[in-house]
C-alpha cells in the first residue's frame, strides 16, 4: 500500500523436467516448505467449504421453519448439500481463487464475490426450470451468508497464522540496493500479503540499485537491517529455504529461460513501481517480448449518490440496532467519571471542512492535563505521541471501560448519526483532528480532502493504531487511489473479525 503497490509479473519454473534437474539435492524442498507453500490453496478452501455448510444450515433451518409440510431440514441437507458444495467450490476454483499465488485478501474477496454471483445466478436458473419458488429464494440467501462467513474465518485464520508465524511464504530479494531494502521493508511491514522476506541475493542490477546504504524511509528498520545476504546468484539456494525471489528490477531478468530456470525459485516476482497510479484493475497484455501494463485513462471514481444511498440503507437499521447498546455503555460511563457520557471531537471533513465527531467518552474529563503531565515528564512517551499520536499507556483512559471501549471500537457507534448526517460516510479515511492531519505533506492533505472520512477503513481492519505516520499515509493513499464499491464491501465485511480481534487497537 505504497508507491510500490504493484501488480506483479510472475514466472513459474517447470516441476519435474528441464533444467530444473541441475538444482543440488540440498535444494529439494521439505515437507515443511510444501505445507507452507499449499496454505494459500488449502486454507481459502477449508473456509468456503466450512462457510457453505454453516450457510446451507441456517438458512435451511429458517426456511423450513418459516413453511410447514414438505421434506424435513435433515432430509433437505442431504439432498442438496453436497452439489451445492461442489458447484460453489468448483466456481471458485474456476476463477482461481484456490491458486497459491492469489494470496492478497482484497483479490480473494473480489474473486470470491464474483463466485458467488454465478452461483446465485445459476442456482435461480435451476430453481425457476423446476418451478421450485423455495430455491429461487433460498438461493441468494446462501451465497450471501457464504460471502460473510468465508470472509470472516478466512482473516481471522489470518489474525492467528501471522501471531505464531505460520503464515508467509519465504522469499529472497534480489539485490541489496535502495529499492530491494524498500520492498524488503514494504512486505515486512505488510504480513497479510504472505511474502516472508528471508534474506538478500548479492546481483549486479542496472542503475546502480546495488548501491550501498538505506533507502528514504528505510533508515534505522533493525527488521530490515537485520536480514542477512545469502550469496551470490548460485549460491543462494543452499542455505536460503525460500521459494519465491523477488525481483526489484525486470531489467535485471535473464534473457533465456534455461537461465531463469536455474536460479531455482518455484515462483519469480518481479516488482515495479507505479508511483501515484491506482494499482486495482491493472490488467496485464502479452506483445511478443513485451509486457504491457494496461491501466484505466479515466479516474477511477465512486458514485457519490450511490455510495450515500448505500450508507442511509445501512446506517439507519444499525443505527436502530445499537442505539440499547449504546445506552448501556454510557451509562457505564457516568458511574465509572460522572459526566457527560458523551462528546464531540473537532476533525476534518471533506473539502477541508471541520465536522464534530461523535463519541462515547472513553477518557477522564481532566485528560488534556493528564497528557501535559505526561509528555512533559516522560520522553520515551513523548516520542511515541509525536509518532504515532497514541500511546500504549495513555493516563487520560478511563480504567476498564475506556480500554475495552477502544479495543473493540465501540465507542464509535455514535459517529453512526454522523453518517445519517452525512459528515462522514461508513468507509473511507480516517477522519484526524487538524493537529495529526497538519502532520503531513501539503499533497496528501489535498488528496485526503477530496473524499469524506470513514466509520471504518482499511486502518480499522490492518494496522489500526500500530501504523506510524508513513503507514497511515500509505493506507490512506491506497483507498484513495483504488476506491470502489468492491474496495467498500470487503472492509465492511472484514471490520467485525477486526474488531473482535482487536488487533491493533489502543
Amino acid at each position: 500500500m505504497t508507491n510500490v503497490e504493484v501488480p506483479a509479473v510472475r514466472t513459474f519454473s517447470p516441476s519435474d523436467s528441464g533444467p530444473l534437474r541441475l538444482r543440488k539435492a540440498g535444494n529439494r524442498r521439505t515437507p515443511q516448505r510444501v505445507s507452507r507453500w499449499h496454505h494459500f490453496a488449502t486454507e481459502p478452501l477449508a473456509c468456503d467449504l466450512v462457510a457453505c455448510t454453516v450457510a446451507i444450515v441456517v438458512v435451511t433451518a429458517v426456511v423450513d421453519a418459516a413453511r410447514s409440510g414438505g421434506l424435513s431440514l435433515v432430509d433437505r441437507l442431504w439432498m442438496e448439500m453436497p452439489a451445492t458444495l461442489v458447484m460453489l467450490t468448483g466456481m471458485c476454483s474456476l476463477l482461481g481463487l484456490y491458486q497459491s499465488k492469489t494470496t492478497d485478501l482484497i483479490e480473494r474477496f473480489r474473486l470470491r464475490a464474483t463466485a458467488m454471483l454465478l452461483f446465485v445466478f445459476v442456482g435461480m436458473l435451476m430453481g425457476a426450470r423446476h418451478g421450485s419458488l423455495v430455491d429461487v429464494v433460498i438461493v441468494p440467501f446462501i451465497g450471501a451468508v457464504t460471502l460473510v462467513l468465508s470472509s470472516w474465518i478466512e482473516h481471522l485464520v489470518h489474525v492467528r497464522l501471522r501471531r505464531s508465524g505460520g503464515w508467509g511464504a519465504p522469499a529472497a530479494i534480489l539485490g541489496t540496493g535502495a529499492s530491494s531494502r524498500t520492498i524488503a521493508r514494504l512486505l515486512m511491514s505488510q504480513p497479510a500479503w504472505g511474502l516472508m522476506p528471508v534474506g538478500f541475493i548479492s546481483h549486479d542490477l542496472p542503475d546502480s540499485d546495488n548501491a550501498k546504504g538505506t533507502p528514504d524511509g528505510a533508515g534505522g528498520d533493525d527488521r530490515v537491517s537485520a536480514l542477512p545476504l545469502l550469496g551470490t546468484i548460485d549460491e543462494w539456494r543452499v542455505h536460503a529455504g525460500a521459494e519465491i525471489m523477488i525481483v526489484p528490477d525486470v531489467q535485471a531478468l535473464p534473457r533465456d529461460s534455461n537461465e531463469l530456470y536455474r536460479w531455482g525459485a518455484r515462483q519469480i516476482l518481479v516488482i515495479s513501481q507505479l508511483g501515484e497510479l491506482g494499482s486495482f484493475g491493472v490488467h496485464v497484455r502479452h506483445f511478443d517480448r513485451f509486457v504491457g501494463l494496461e491501466l484505466s485513462g479515466r479516474p477511477r471514481h465512486q458514485g457519490w449518490r450511490l455510495k450515500r444511498a448505500i450508507d442511509l440503507a445501512l446506517a439507519l437499521p444499525l443505527a436502530a440496532l445499537a442505539g440499547p447498546i449504546v445506552a448501556l455503555l454510557a451509562l457505564t460511563v457516568r458511574i465509572l467519571d460522572p459526566g457527560p457520557a458523551f462528546y464531540g471531537q473537532r476533525r476534518v471533513g471533506r473539502d477541508g471542512k471541520p465536522i464534530q465527531v461523535l463519541k462515547l467518552r472513553t477518557m477522564y474529563r481532566d485528560a488534556e492535563q493528564r497528557l501535559e503531565q505526561m509528555l512533559a515528564t516522560d520522553p520515551m512517551m513523548r516520542e511515541q505521541w509525536q509518532r504515532y499520536f497514541k500511546l500504549p499507556r495513555d493516563p487520560r483512559i478511563l480504567p476498564h471501560i475506556g480500554h475495552f471501549l477502544r479495543r473493540t471500537s465501540l465507542d464509535e457507534l455514535p459517529q453512526l448519526w454522523n453518517v445519517i448526517r452525512g459528515d462522514m460516510s461508513l468507509v473511507g479515511p480516517r477522519p484526524f483532528p487538524a493537529y495529526h492531519l497538519e502532520a503531513f505533506d501539503p499533497e496528501f492533505q489535498a488528496m485526503r480532502s477530496t473524499v469524506p472520512p470513514g466509520l471504518t477503513g482499511l486502518w480499522q481492519i490492518s494496522s489500526r493504531s500500530d501504523g506510524d505516520l508513513g503507514v497511515q499515509r500509505a493506507q490512506d493513499c491506497f483507498y484513495i487511489r483504488n476506491r470502489s464499491l468492491w474496495l467498500d464491501l470487503y472492509i465492511l465485511i472484514a471490520t467485525l473479525p477486526a474488531v473482535i480481534g482487536g488487533q491493533g487497537a489502543k
